[in-house]
């Protein structure tokens, strides 16, 4: 009897990018709103909290996946080419972030 190969699926490593993708936007939309006036702080306090939870995310979602590919491989299942770039763009993404946008060390207060 064959055995039916499952196929690939690379919802979740889209997800993961999408996340990172969405993290980075929320603080690229947090960092020009907050210049603009005194009224607008709240607005960039919102989209800074909102990027750290999308980020908080995507590092969840795919280090996930990152160990659910390394037991397939372990176990010698096969493992698609493009999930593995998929989560390896994701996590090059939310390196960028990390280094752009850092959770410490940024504020007003630090100094030089």
């Amino acid at each position: 009897m064959e055995r039916l190969q499952p196929r690939a699926t690379v919802a979740v490593p889209v997800f993961a990018l999408a996340l990172a993708v969405g993290a980075a936007a929320s603080f690229g939309i947090g960092d020009a709103v907050g210049i603009l006036s005194g009224a607008a702080e709240g607005v960039s306090v919102l989209t800074w909290l909102m990027g750290w939870v999308l980020l908080t995310w995507a590092v969840v979602i795919g280090g996930s996946y990152s160990i659910l590919l390394g037991v397939r491989s372990l176990s010698r299942r096969p493992i698609s080419v493009v999930q593995v770039a998929l989560i390896a763009c994701a996590f090059a993404l939310i390196a960028v972030v990390l280094a752009t946008y850092p959770l410490w060390g940024t504020g007003s207060g630090v100094s030089s």
